[in-house]
């Protein structure tokens, strides 16, 4: 079975570039780390059995379901984890609580895990015909149901188009509005297929839609730059920022983060003389992204859209 990405599922979820994150954010002995998007708890896992230093892991994630199998993944290494029931958006605050302000290194896997997509009650995945939900917070609001069967049709397009890159967006949205109320995501992707005009192939016609409404259901693209800016202000000198993302548009914020964080200016060009007074605080550590090798690939097929970006905290 394939994933929202038209990608073969797991049964278990498999974490991805391990090796290259555990490279990446250069342990040191009785170091404090962060990985903002423990899931089930595959990266923590893989980076704790990498080493036999002292160190500790903070786990942020707020997926309840998540919580519970990645309590079980890290049984073994209890002592040497917190998990954090809350979201990346409020690390400062958090990890203050536990007596923690400067940290060594910072994960982020901004990918979906296995159990969301492979959960039939959850909507994230078009594959089994389920509620539209895709929260990860069961205990927030706004849900998928409500985006589809309440926004206008302008919204609606600047959703899918903005968030989805979707080139039919318009077309989409003008029968979502047309066949309303929309309840579950087999009736959701059988709409956009039809709407769209695109065959099922290697990569399903609506994914680009699924993933568009589920980054606006959970504000996904605001949260990852109010995360990075947390994450960023916990670093320690020559700390490390380590992000995977899995597509173009979280991947560009990424980059543009790092990018204007390793600047000294970042004044209009057009500007001759430099009034915004920045100054660098981070500095990029791999100068092209890094992707997962053929035998990754081969094993874990998820893996092919995967891309790393590492920085590093500059001392100020």
């Amino acid at each position: 079975m394939r994933d929202v990405r038209g990608i073969y599922l797991t049964p278990k979820h498999i974490p991805v570039l391990t090796k290259e994150v555990v490279t990446a954010l250069n342990l040191k002995a009785g170091g404090t780390y962060i990985d903002c998007t423990l899931g089930e708890g595959g990266h923590t896992h893989q980076i704790l059995k990498s080493t036999d230093l002292p160190i500790h892991i903070l786990g942020f994630e707020i997926d309840s379901s998540a919580i519970k199998s990645a309590t079980e993944t890290l049984q073994d290494y209890r002592n040497q984890v917190t998990i954090v029931k809350a979201s990346y958006t409020d690390l400062v605050k958090e990890s203050a609580e536990l007596g923690v302000i400067k940290v060594e290194g910072v994960v982020f896997d901004l990918g979906l895990s296995s159990l969301q997509l492979g959960g039939s009650d959850r909507g994230f995945s078009f594959r089994s015909d389920s509620p539209l939900d895709m929260r990860f917070d069961q205990s927030q609001g706004l849900d998928a149901w409500q985006v589809v069967n309440f926004s206008t049709e302008q919204e609606l397009a600047a959703v899918l188009r903005d968030l989805g890159e979707e080139p039919y967006a318009r077309r989409i949205s003008k029968s979502i509005i047309k066949s309303r109320p929309i309840n579950t995501t087999k009736q959701l992707a059988r709409l956009i297929v039809q709407s769209s005009g695109r065959r099922i192939g290697k990569i399903h016609p609506a994914t680009r839609s699924f993933q568009a409404i589920r980054m606006k259901v959970n504000n996904e693209l605001t949260n990852i730059r109010k995360g990075l800016d947390q994450a960023t202000s916990m670093l320690s000198s020559e700390g490390r920022l380590v992000v995977i993302s899995y597509h173009s548009i979280e991947d560009r914020v990424v980059k543009t983060y790092m990018s204007e964080a390793s600047k000294n200016c970042i004044c209009d060009p057009r500007i001759i003389e430099c009034v915004c007074e920045h100054k660098a605080y981070l500095k990029s550590v791999n100068k092209k992204i890094v992707k997962p090798k053929d035998n990754e690939v081969e094993v874990n097929p998820r893996s092919r859209s995967a891309r790393l970006r590492v920085a590093e905290k500059l001392a100020v």
